[in-house]
């Protein structure tokens, strides 16, 4: 879907490719650079606020198929996609950089960085934030969402209602429709059909996973599972709201976000700390 960006939100000055938008404080500015993945159907320009929100830096990877890249044919499988987008991520890492993903974006970080680690080039990224995923041993179809990419449009669009996507409303209008829908599907598709490969090294970065407390589709046994793909420390924290909950909740969020970046960016006021802590595991069922 276009995005519409603000004059606080201007995309910074970016590493020259169309894989990367970049926004916030550019060049030497941001001590810490924020490499977000955009969830199934997003795009980088779902994060053109983080820069100001966070004060880091901000690198939102552009899959294709969608935005600036509207033109492009979608990636065969995500396999592919991580391939590619660690391709261009690898010599660009020049700073204490803190991946995050949502959703699928999820699943694609954390391709990227195995990919990374594999060839010793993953030194710069000190932390994975995994937010509305379940670990990749168990991604699956969400239920009642098996083969999502098939439905008709209105189902895919009540679909798409039924987990709080934002800015929905557009697609009421069929030319909406017909340039957002493709992305969506063809995401699906892809997630849906990804397989973990075995093999290969066990990442020694630190680990969060994010989850809302109301996500029927991700729960918190699924992101605590994460725990399991890293040496490092790993960490779980729950939010209020859905399986969009950074949309409904976003101060919450990037609150959490500036903690997991590190001391606050000059410029930037850091709200305090949750009451209860960094670590609120929020709600005790598992599936």
């Amino acid at each position: 879907m276009a995005e519409r960006a603000t004059a606080a939100a201007r995309p910074g000055r970016g590493p020259g490719t169309p894989w990367i938008r970049a926004f916030g404080p550019p060049g030497p500015a941001a001590p810490v650079r924020l490499v977000c993945f955009p969830h199934a159907g997003g795009a980088a320009g779902y994060f053109r606020d983080w820069g100001e929100g966070t004060g880091a830096q901000v690198w939102a990877v552009q899959y294709p198929g969608r935005e600036n890249r509207i033109r492009e044919p979608f990636s065969s499988d995500l396999h592919a996609l991580a391939d590619r987008a660690a391709e261009v991520l690898g010599g660009l890492l020049d700073r204490p950089t803190v991946f995050f993903g949502h959703s699928m974006g999820a699943v694609v970080g954390y391709e990227v960085l195995r990919r990374l680690a594999a060839e010793d080039r993953d030194h710069a990224v000190r932390h994975l934030v995994v937010s509305g995923c379940g670990a990749p041993h168990r991604v699956r179809p969400f239920a009642g969402q098996e083969a999502a990419h098939l439905l008709s449009d209105d189902r895919l669009v009540a679909l798409l209602r039924s987990l709080g996507a934002d800015n929905t409303a557009l697609l009421d209008d069929p030319g909406m429709r017909s340039a957002f829908l493709p992305a969506v599907r063809d995401d699906y598709r892809i997630v849906q059909s990804y397989v973990p490969r075995t093999g290969g090294p066990v990442l020694r970065t630190d680990v969060t996973a994010f989850v809302g407390r109301q996500d029927e589709a991700v729960g918190v046994g699924d992101a605590g599972a994460w725990a399991t793909v890293t040496r490092g420390r790993f960490a779980l924290r729950t939010f209020p709201g859905g399986h969009f909950y950074p949309g409904e909740h976003p101060d919450e969020v990037l609150r959490a976000v500036r903690e997991v970046l590190g001391p606050p960016v000059r410029g930037v006021h850091a709200a305090p700390p949750a009451p209860d802590g960094t670590i609120d595991t929020g709600r005790t069922d598992e599936r």
